[in-house]
């Protein structure tokens, strides 16, 4: 008979906890009386189904420039020698309704290149989005360190590849000609998705 008393203070200790790192808005009435025991339990689930609105997932929480992708010593091997272009106006595979954030092009003549476009969409829109990568020749799996979904598209070679990352409202997507910049997109990744 202790062990439900136990596990149900144990959930609500949880759920209290995902409540209070989930948001930051007027937090101080629910301490007050035995009421909240339903309260936290119930708001658990609400977060876990509004993905979209969590915080993390503003565009204030991208970099604001493509000089503060990743670091300066990995973007620096991985694009140093290259000549930041436009960027503008790039059309590759992104959800319906997403909004770029920002867009990076670094180019080496007709050798070598990095495309890089961050964007964000509905949750919803990521996801059909991402369903309909396949069609396009990409496969997907999700990223065990970021909780995101990362599909990329077959290649020869670890220096030219399609690659998008997505979840949390938010959609990468990177493509190299003739450049490995998969420990750059590590860091990356890491950055926007945490």
């Amino acid at each position: 008979m202790r062990r439900a008393p136990i596990a149900f203070t144990g959930a609500l200790l949880i759920g209290a906890a995902a409540l209070l790192t989930g948001c930051a808005s007027g937090a101080g009435a629910p301490a007050a009386s035995d009421t909240p025991v339903a309260s936290p339990t119930a708001s658990v689930a609400s977060p876990t189904a509004s993905t979209p609105a969590v915080p993390s997932s503003s565009p204030a929480a991208l970099p604001a420039s493509c000089d503060d992708l990743g670091t300066a010593e990995t973007r620096q091997q991985t694009v140093g020698d290259l000549t930041a272009q436009h960027a503008d106006g790039f059309v590759r595979p992104s959800p319906a309704n997403a909004t770029t954030v920002l867009s990076c092009n670094w180019i080496q003549e007709e050798a070598a290149a990095v495309l890089l476009i961050v964007s964000t969409a509905p949750a919803a829109d990521i996801t059909a989005g991402l369903e309909g990568l396949g069609a396009q020749g990409f496969e997907c799996q999700p990223s065990q360190d970021f909780g995101a979904q990362y599909c990329a598209k077959p290649s020869d070679t670890p220096e030219t590849e399609d690659v998008v990352v997505a979840g949390d409202g938010k959609w990468l997507y990177l493509e190299t000609v003739n450049i490995n910049a998969r420990p750059w997109l590590s860091e990356i990744t890491s950055q926007i998705f945490g």
